[in-house]
């Protein structure tokens, strides 16, 4: 019986308060801040709305820490779910570090792999361009803390941070749409839990830390769903990136390397043919896709504008 209370302590009670219900919290008290100060850029209808909801992983990574810092003062150990996170950290505040810097100072007159490359080839170093060095540099940091053993895990370590980084990319190009990028990171996140019990990594995690893990990714999801979706603001940059980073992170620890090959090569295509198909055309031309992309969304007055989507 104590195993179970010490159980529902340490993998419900903690992710719940710390990473749910005190980033829904402080994004509730600091929505009227961001409405007033941050910076505003229009939304898919022409709509100004502030662009700051990503900031979210930062408060939920504090929150997590603290909670962390307070299972050790309980004296209950640690469990292997919190280490799991900790280990995130380098990947999501970099992450949201770049994306917040790109969101408030970049330039939207260079896009996508091609531009920012022309420019870096040109001499000239893009907001856009220093995240997709930044992020790929930091998956790559991660990669290798995590699963670099000698040479025979090089092969993990490259397919890792492919995964990873180009999870973080496709992510910033569903942020077209109220409410779409979040939906995204809900299915794909469903995914990515059932492959960590599917595969195996549940013998390490536990079947409690899976429900921890669980609870703490749908924290940053809970603190932002109604700004977002409710046209109030955006998570940009920031907030895409780094919820996409968290996925690619989720996919590397729970996938052997046939599937971790597969993964990387659809996220390789699906990034390059973003460059040259639109997303927003092929949703709004399937009926099922239409429908869950607008569930929830304001009723539409003008037709949406679609374009070529390709991440900043």
């Amino acid at each position: 019986m104590n195993d179970i209370v010490a159980a529902l302590v340490l993998c419900v009670g903690i992710p719940i308060i710390f990473c749910v219900a005190i980033p829904f919290l402080v994004m509730a008290m600091l929505a009227a801040s961001l409405e007033e100060k941050a910076p505003k850029a229009p939304n898919f209808r022409g709509t100004r709305v502030y662009n700051g909801l990503g900031i979210v992983w930062f408060v939920w990574l504090i929150s997590f820490w603290i909670g962390a810092q307070f299972i050790e003062m309980l004296h209950m150990g640690q469990p292997y779910w919190v280490a799991l996170i900790a280990r995130l950290f380098p990947l999501i505040a970099g992450s949201c570090a770049f994306g917040l810097f790109d969101d408030w100072a970049g330039c939207n007159n260079t896009k996508g792999f091609k531009g920012h490359l022309k420019a870096l080839a040109k001499g000239h170093l893009t907001t856009g361009g220093l995240k997709f060095l930044g992020i790929g540099f930091l998956s790559l940091f991660i990669s290798i803390s995590l699963f670099y053993h000698g040479a025979e895990s090089i092969p993990r370590v490259i397919l890792c941070t492919c995964v990873i980084a180009l999870m973080a990319n496709l992510m910033n190009l569903f942020d077209l749409r109220p409410g779409r990028a979040q939906k995204m990171y809900l299915v794909s996140l469903v995914f990515a839990l059932a492959f960590i019990f599917v595969f195996g990594m549940v013998a390490v995690l536990g079947n409690w830390g899976l429900i921890a893990l669980a609870i703490a990714a749908l924290g940053p999801l809970i603190a932002t769903w109604r700004f977002d979706l409710g046209e109030k603001g955006m998570l940009g940059d920031a907030g895409a990136n780094s919820m996409g980073a968290f996925l690619g992170f989720l996919f590397a620890i729970a996938l052997p390397d046939w599937a971790l090959l597969v993964l990387a090569i659809a996220l390789v295509a699906v990034n390059l043919l973003s460059e040259k198909v639109s997303f927003s055309k092929i949703i709004d031309n399937n009926t099922v896709l239409s429908f869950l992309d607008g569930l929830g969304r304001k009723k539409d007055i003008n037709n949406e504008k679609s374009e070529t989507e390709v991440s900043s």
